[in-house]
């Protein structure tokens, strides 16, 4: 990342974006950036040319052209995009875009990215259309809905106490809540979710946005914040999920396992599969194997009733004990009020297994889809930090935001937290808009970097933030192949020694 300086501020700039803008010491902005989204919120990717970047002593410009590009590799939108950088501060970012081919988007613009340290529960003016205005503060607590609306330009004040402003030209924007998704930020964003999307793109239409920021007044040295004590390190459960790659685990890849002291192993059970017994029966053996008890996520119908029937009656004819009962409706993002309801009749059944209730997405289901957590002994959903971006920084920012999930899920229900699963990637996407791509094949589940040093430094980090939080139990990762910790053989990855070293 290049180091650049515009006045007072220090910025990085990395493939064509501004990131980690701060002002004496203090980040200010985690982001700025554009992007074309189809019309399942897919990113497209973009090739950058014509680059030139003229870095001068308190001030810089930069220009190129970014081209966006399908997965056929064609070209299909054009943006020239110029920043500058001045000697007072004021940094300007301007993009003009053109289609090239037909495309259907959901987005075609700036995204600013504020980070959360330093920003929540800080104070900010929304400037709307015709002088009005409103004034509010970044949310402590993850927001289910937008916490700024109409926004033609915003002002606030950042916990080192000086004071910024944000004009925006070209469209109207909004502001998100992206820890929802697993960023660490809050996202100034356009266009308005209230038009109708996606939008159809025809070659020639342009697109054309220019944003302004500028810093109104300088911290007192009394304001720069002072570093904080460290807090008490927390112990919870580390669990793994059972391999989608392979059936049987090798005797290497047991002992693996073993040495980790791991608290559960789980595994995801379709009741409406017909052949969910012999999958089930496969997983016991593994967690025999392992000598781990089974965290169970069943995924049922409306025919639960009928469905947890069979199911507690395979338990116990077979004598087996579950730890952790996840239960999750198939066809709904959380968990069912009747199924909750239904939860005391599960208890008098099972009175040693934890049931918990909750959503196998994002933390936005339970913050958006609240339920009466009833009888329920605890909450639970996932994280993945690839929601919004892709790449390594990104990936590891975002690792904080675990801890604000955990504080605002405890927040909401009132009730213990796990997160099941963890993972690089998400394993499907409730937001598409075609309900055929809700399930997403394994090859858009593996991320190259599993078996990197980087997914050992990322998992590190991850387990630094939520040792500082107060969750229960964490599934993280699958035992064995892509998803996993080893290969199917039993050679472990980078990341199995940052399990091993928690």
């Amino acid at each position: 990342m290049q180091s650049l300086k515009s006045g007072p501020f220090e910025i990085g700039y990395q493939n064509g974006f501004l990131r980690q803008i701060t002002h004496r010491g203090v980040e200010v902005l985690r982001m700025m950036y554009f992007a074309l989204r189809d019309h399942n919120w897919g990113t497209f990717a973009q090739l950058i040319t014509n680059e030139v970047v003229d870095s001068q002593e308190d001030s810089f410009s930069v220009s190129y052209t970014c081209t966006n590009i399908n997965e056929a590799q064609a070209a299909i939108f054009e943006w020239s995009v110029r920043i500058h950088g001045d000697n007072d501060g004021t940094i300007t970012f301007e993009i003009q875009g053109e289609t090239l081919q037909a495309v259907r988007r959901n987005r075609a613009g700036f995204c600013i990215l504020h980070p959360i340290q330093g920003t929540a529960e800080q104070p900010v003016t929304i400037f709307h259309e015709e002088n009005a205005k409103t004034e509010t503060y970044f949310p402590r607590y993850i927001a289910a809905q937008d916490p700024f609306l109409d926004i033609r330009a915003m002002q606030w004040r950042a916990g080192n106490g000086g004071e910024y402003r944000l004009d925006f030209e070209g469209d109207i924007f909004q502001t998100e809540d992206q820890r929802n998704w697993g960023d660490a930020s809050y996202k100034t964003f356009c266009t308005p979710l209230s038009r109708p999307f996606p939008v159809q793109l025809q070659p020639g239409d342009k697109v054309w946005q220019r944003v302004t920021l500028r810093l109104i007044s300088i911290p007192a040295a009394s304001s720069l914040p002072r570093s904080e004590e460290k807090s008490l390190r927390k112990q919870f459960q580390l669990g793994v999920a059972a391999s989608v790659e392979t059936e049987r685990l090798s005797e290497k890849a047991v002992e693996l396992l073993k040495s980790l002291n791991l608290g559960h192993y789980r595994i995801d059970l379709a009741l409406s599969d017909s052949n969910w017994i012999t999958k089930f029966s496969n997983y016991c053996e593994n967690a025999a194997l392992l000598n781990l008890p089974l965290e169970v996520a069943l995924f049922l119908g409306d025919a639960f009733e009928v469905q947890l029937a069979d199911f507690m009656g395979v338990c116990k004819q077979n004598g087996l004990k579950v730890k952790h009962l996840l239960l999750f409706s198939d066809q709904q993002l959380v968990t069912s009020q009747s199924l909750i309801d239904y939860i005391p009749n599960l208890k008098r059944e099972l009175p040693n297994t934890k049931i918990g209730v909750g959503t196998d997405h994002n933390f936005t289901e339970l913050n958006r889809n609240r339920f009466d957590v009833g009888e329920a002994d605890f909450v639970s959903f996932s994280f993945d930090p690839q929601e919004h971006a892709f790449d390594d920084l990104s990936l590891l920012e975002n690792t904080e935001t675990v801890q604000y999930s955990v504080a605002s899920a405890e927040n909401l229900y009132g009730k213990p937290v796990h997160l099941s699963f963890i993972a690089l990637r998400k394993r499907s996407n409730p937001y598409a808009t075609n309900p055929v791509d809700f399930v997403l094949p394994l090859e858009k589940q593996i991320d190259s970097r599993q078996k990197t040093n980087f997914a050992k430094v990322w998992t590190a980090k991850v387990l630094e933030h939520l040792s500082l939080t107060n969750v229960v139990s964490v599934t993280m990762f699958r035992t064995v192949g892509e998803l996993g910790i080893m290969n199917e053989e039993g050679e472990e990855y980078p990341v199995f020694e940052a399990l091993l070293q928690r």
